[in-house]
């Protein structure tokens, strides 16, 4: 995953998004409706497909498996 597309998911996450309760997954448009910016969606669902990890989306909140990358990435820069 790039830096690039951290960034992508990371900035979701902090203006919109949260962990779910088990830690597993990255919430994205918690709260909100993930069919508002449907570019924004496929592209992460893109990225994460690519890259192996689990997407799903229910109720319009976008759900992407977490990783130690992500993490780690959103520890560092986005809290």
């Amino acid at each position: 995953m790039t830096q690039d597309e951290l960034d992508m998911i990371c900035r979701v996450w902090a203006d919109c998004g949260s962990d779910d309760s088990t830690d597993r997954w990255l919430q994205l448009w918690d709260g909100g409706n993930s069919a508002d910016q449907p570019e924004t969606r496929d592209a992460i669902i893109g990225v994460a497909e690519a890259c192996g990890l689990e997407t799903t989306v229910a109720n319009g909140v976008l759900m992407v498996q977490k990783t130690q990358q992500l993490h780690d990435e959103i520890g560092e820069r986005w809290i």
